[in-house]
């Protein structure tokens, strides 16, 4: 029986991204999905061109679609600020020390 091979240009996995590169995929990917998913749910109950007073709608919101657009970029921004705030508090974690005997049980305390 012939065995198959992958060819040699084919990616073995030892390609690493830069930590930039990496960082901007953590923080854009998610923070685009929670934007999406927030947009579809505020738009199914608010009507971009009535928001303002007296069902005129401001310059700003002149379509639907300007409206749904910069609905969509203030979610991605807010999503953008958490996942970057996540980001942020991960990488900038203390280790925490080893334990002395390896038991963590042994720091319970009884009540009694």
């Amino acid at each position: 029986m012939p065995v198959f091979r992958a060819p040699s240009d084919e990616y073995t996995g030892k390609l690493r991204w830069p930590r930039l590169g990496q960082d901007a995929a953590i923080v854009l990917w998610p923070s685009f999905l929670v934007a999406s998913v927030a947009t579809m749910a505020c738009f199914a109950f608010i009507d971009p061109v009535l928001i303002g007073n007296d069902d005129y709608p401001p310059p700003a919101f002149a379509t639907r679609m300007t409206g749904y657009a910069v609905g969509f970029f203030f979610f991605w921004l807010v999503a953008s600020l958490s996942s970057l705030l996540t980001l942020y508090l991960v990488r900038t974690a203390h280790p925490e020390p080893p334990e002395a005997d390896g038991n963590a049980d042994d720091r319970v305390r009884s009540t009694e």
